[in-house]
């Protein structure tokens, strides 16, 4: 398994240009922007991480913020269901997700296409959310989207609709209900209403580099310091 390892701009969590809703819950901003996402084998295990730039937990919610809801959907073979809920995107054909990963402050579960669900582990570290999922480690695609949380709907995701309110974003009817999403077109995939998965081949790059520099600097250091 080659690691995944994705960074996410900082403040892009408006979506098509949401407006946030009028709350005064609402009012602090960072909470629901993507910031980071990695998938690491650890021993056998398969760990998922999540980085959201801040989180404030207003509402006391015991995994440590309140606000945000943040879901993993992952693309393990050919098939699945190509409606991406919550999150309002739909997958490219035939790159559908079989396993979903739901966040919050109150809840960390996997969902599956046909309804089950069950606990998973999650705990902070740092700046993350890191959960290890029963599936085992593979070269899957993921799907990344955070939203505002929202008790009252299925997947926690608060609705958008024109003009907004004290309690929904302002934004187009039927627009998706993420406001950030982890890809580079992120424009692109909203207007689209279709999200590409991201993939380890997307995010080898840096670590290719990495690996570039740091073999050109030994042979710096080899030239500035003999062996005698």
């Amino acid at each position: 398994m080659i690691p995944v390892v994705f960074s996410d701009p900082l403040g892009d969590d408006h979506g098509l240009g949401y407006a946030y809703p009028t709350a005064p819950l609402f009012a602090e901003a960072g909470f629901a922007d993507l910031r980071g996402f990695e998938a690491l084998k650890r021993g056998e295990k398969l760990v998922l991480r999540v980085r959201l730039q801040r989180y404030p937990n207003p509402l006391g919610a015991p995994n440590g913020f309140s606000l945000a809801t943040v879901a993993i959907y992952l693309h393990t073979g050919p098939g699945g269901a190509e409606e991406l809920p919550g999150a309002g995107f739909k997958t490219p054909e035939g790159q559908g997700w079989s396993h979903a990963y739901l966040l919050t402050g109150w809840l960390a579960e996997e969902r599956r296409p046909d309804g089950s669900r069950k606990p998973v582990g999650l705990s902070r570290q740092g700046d993350w959310l890191e959960l290890t999922p029963s599936l085992p480690p593979g070269d899957y695609g993921y799907y990344v989207a955070v939203g505002l949380y929202d008790p009252f709907t299925p997947w926690h995701f608060r609705p958008v609709q024109p003009g907004g309110g004290p309690w929904a974003l302002s934004g187009p009817s039927g627009a998706p209900r993420a406001v950030d999403v982890l890809h580079p077109q992120q424009a692109q995939a909203y207007q689209s209403g279709v999200l590409p998965p991201m993939r380890a081949t997307q995010s080898h790059t840096p670590w290719a580099l990495l690996s570039a520099g740091l073999g050109l600097l030994f042979i710096l250091l080899a030239f500035r310091f003999p062996r005698p």
